[in-house]
């Protein structure tokens, strides 16, 4: 334990100490609701009055004693475990005053054991009201065919709980549980809500069952608030709610007697785990074609049961990589997903029509599949939720449909009607908004020293040649310089990659490199290329220093801003819509970033870059996301000479320059103009001058030759460098440090 004696809930005098003692003392009836739960802490390390912060990674210098899971594999995140008393007594010492666990258990982390009903109202509403309202929902519970269990939030509201069988999915949970709910609130639209804006909520009470998403957690069970008074939340009967006076009731102060006198009001809960009330139902007739279509034991896709009945107007759209790629479009309708095959996307333009093809009805648990249908089966192949979000029908007749997407990326207003059989025409009828200009600058990385070790990241070769943003628009490529420039006609020999795009439209992120015979970019032949004018010249040099495209990142595919979408999902799309030949190639990944390094180094190339699988695209921004980690050279060189200093070094000097004597002769190396403080250039400046000038010991031409000073190579330098020039000089060179004059003297005696 450290800093017993801090205050943490100041008006009470409440110590540290003493809320260490309320979680082992509470341990015993509170443990059994959290073990094995993935925990959300929320910490205040000055006091319930000051600054908190929410913790769900557990700290690095967590002991290993406390046990941790990783509740979804997309997060980063490795949650707590409170299996046992020492645990609590440890969180408590972290000042976690609020523990918040999940609905799952490991390792059954997909399938909640528990759902919740969180009665959150307003300020001003009247406690005894809540209460009605909370008996209510007790009863549709009950009539449900669930156990209800009561307690107060420490907050302002109540928190009910209905303990279930751990075998259905977290989607599934949410769509029964958001039922009920619906059911409720239609019947008292006047004092009930499920909207979450507060501004909206116009004095009723939420009924949060939000609480049931994914990841999502509430306060756990016999929890302390961070709130003055050091109020619990705590499990009571529901004959306790008839004389309960207020949500905080109950606090670290009076707890201990009331477990003395009643024990624990949920001890006979996990004795009453029930099934969902959805579980039995009928399948619908209208999935009859779906269900055929399937076999379930080979396939991942969702059975197709009776659809949840819901007033909703979801709607998405998916990538599908089967025997044609396409895009398949479905929309929430009477409780089943109406579904369109569109080979070439939706269009986005107005006045643009394209194909949609109409296919089986689908269950409303397709809205959220993702995953590898097994070849053999129908629709064979890889999945992906492409755009997701509400749509407003506008007008709908048996062969017309009038809508309009929202929330989503590809939101607009589309029209579709039938032609013949199951084939439909669709078209925007609204514009979209997309900028070029939003696209043309690239993302950058920050630099690193070294690669990181977490699994979180992929690792891909750095490129060394041109940084460039492509646009496809109809078989139409344009591609930009990292500076924003039009280079399309410096390339003519990557005018037909849009052929091998599978795609109406994108934007992609990639590197114009030219290949030495045994795969080794040469920077400076391709850089080259872009200073050459004229067709012919231009054509020339396309046969005699080709250009190789390295496609990595996907910007933009087919109406969607896919910047948003994480970076491993961005490249599974682009490698899917990419033929890769030797001209156009997908830019790989590697698990092992320090394999990679090494190998690159052996190579004599540039560096890789370290992306973050779950990170998005900012255009224009340099972010941890991508981390550049350089190959780094070092070497020795003597100073034959320096330039003069302009600006802030006007009173010292501007760079040094390097060479080596071989063979008698002295070869230049270049200079270094980077790696110093004031104090280092003053120093270099007072030592350089007071050397004797002599006339340029070099043959080789330098940049500022007429304000260079040459003296006697008496200095060695270390640098710190990428590569050589194909001149011999330093590539990226850093000054590191001045050799020990003793040692620099003697060499240059020695030479």
């Amino acid at each position: 334990m450290t800093n017993i004696d801090k205050l943490l809930f100041e008006e009470q005098q409440i110590t540290k100490a003493e809320v260490v003692e309320y979680y082992l003392r509470v341990a015993e009836v509170m443990l059994p609701h959290i073990k094995n739960r993935p925990l959300t802490l929320i910490r205040f390390p000055d006091g319930a009055e000051n600054k908190q912060f929410y913790s769900k990674n557990k700290p690095e210098w967590t002991p290993n004693w406390i046990a941790s899971t990783i509740a979804d594999e997309e997060e980063d995140n490795e949650y707590i475990l409170a299996n046992e008393k020492a645990t609590l007594a440890w969180l408590g010492n972290l000042s976690a005053l609020e523990i918040h666990p999940m609905n799952v258990r490991s390792p059954n982390l997909e399938f909640p054991d528990q759902f919740i009903f969180d009665l959150d109202p307003s300020e001003q509403y009247d406690f005894d009201e809540l209460k009605t309202m909370a008996l209510e929902l007790k009863d549709l519970l009950i009539a449900h065919d669930y156990k209800p269990y009561l307690k107060t939030s420490g907050g302002k509201g109540l928190h009910i709980y209905c303990p279930i069988f751990a075998k259905w999915d977290k989607d599934t949970v949410f769509t029964a549980v958001q039922q009920i709910a619906k059911e409720y609130v239609k019947h008292n639209t006047s004092k009930a809500t499920l909207t979450l804006s507060k501004a909206k909520r116009k004095g009723k009470v939420l009924i949060d069952i939000y609480r049931n998403r994914s990841s999502n957690t509430c306060v756990a069970p016999y929890s302390l608030r961070g709130r003055a008074g050091a109020p619990v939340s705590m499990p009571i009967t529901w004959e306790e709610l008839k004389t309960l006076k207020s949500a905080q009731q109950f606090s670290l102060r009076n707890v201990a007697k009331r477990l003395q006198d009643q024990g624990d009001a949920w001890d006979e809960i996990w004795k009453n785990q029930t099934p969902l009330h959805t579980a039995d139902q009928k399948e619908r007739k209208k999935l009859a074609t779906y269900n055929q279509k399937r076999d379930f034991e080979k396939t991942a896709e969702p059975r197709g049961n009776e659809a949840i009945e819901t007033s909703g107007h979801d709607y998405v759209v998916q990538l599908h990589d089967a025997s044609n790629l396409h895009f398949d479009l479905r929309l929430e309708e009477n409780g089943v997903l109406t579904s369109w095959a569109l080979p070439k996307g939706l269009p986005h333009k107005i006045g643009v029509k394209r194909l949609a093809v109409r296919t089986e009805d689908h269950p409303l648990k397709y809205i959220n599949f993702e995953g590898i249908i097994p070849k053999g089966e129908y629709g064979g192949g890889t999945m992906w939720v492409f755009d997701q979000g509400q749509f407003e029908l506008i007008e709908k007749k048996e062969k017309k449909y009038h809508f309009h997407l929202q929330i989503g990326k590809l939101s607009g207003e589309y029209l579709m009607y039938n032609t013949k059989k199951n084939q439909w025409i669709i078209e925007r009828r609204s514009e979209q908004s997309f900028k070029m200009s939003d696209y043309v600058k690239p993302m950058l990385a920050e630099v690193a020293s070294k690669v990181p070790s977490s699994k979180s990241y992929s690792h891909e070769i750095k490129w060394d040649g041109i940084r460039a943003i492509l646009f496809i628009d109809e078989e139409q490529l344009t591609i930009f310089s990292r500076n924003g420039n039009d280079i399309t006609a410096q390339f003519p020999e990557l005018a037909e990659l849009p052929s091998y795009i599978d795609a109406q439209t994108a934007v992609l992120d990639a590197e114009i490199v030219f290949l030495e015979k045994k795969g080794k970019p040469n920077f400076s032949k391709i850089v080259g290329r872009l200073h050459i004018v004229g067709e012919k010249s231009i054509t020339k040099a396309a046969k005699k220093t080709p250009a190789t495209l390295y496609l990595f990142d996907l910007l933009y595919l087919d109406g969607k801003d896919c910047r948003d979408d994480q970076n491993s999902t961005r490249r599974e799309w682009l490698q899917t819509v990419l033929t890769t030949t030797e001209q156009y190639r997908f830019s790989e990944s590697f698990e092992d970033g320090k394999d990679l390094f090494n190998a690159i180094a052996q190579q004599g190339m540039e560096g890789i870059i370290c992306k973050k699988q779950t990170g998005k695209y900012r255009s224009g921004k340099r972010t941890k996301a991508w981390l550049k980690v350089k190959v780094r050279h070092t070497d020795e060189a003597m100073i034959i000479g320096y330039t003069k200093g302009e600006g802030s070094r006007a009173r010292s000097l501007g760079a040094l320059h390097l060479a080596k004597l071989e063979d008698g002769v002295w070869n230049y190396y270049g200079k270094v103009g980077t790696g110093f403080n004031d104090k280092l250039l003053q120093s270099l400046h007072k030592k350089l001058s007071a050397l004797p000038t002599i006339k340029k010991p070099i043959s080789q031409s330098v940049d500022y030759e007429s304000d260079s000073i040459w003296v006697e190579a008496m200095y060695r330098a270390e640098i710190e460098y990428a590569s050589l020039t194909p001149n011999g000089t330093y590539r990226e060179p850093v000054f590191k440090k001045l050799v020990k004059e003793s040692e620099a003297i003697q060499r240059k005696q020695t030479n």
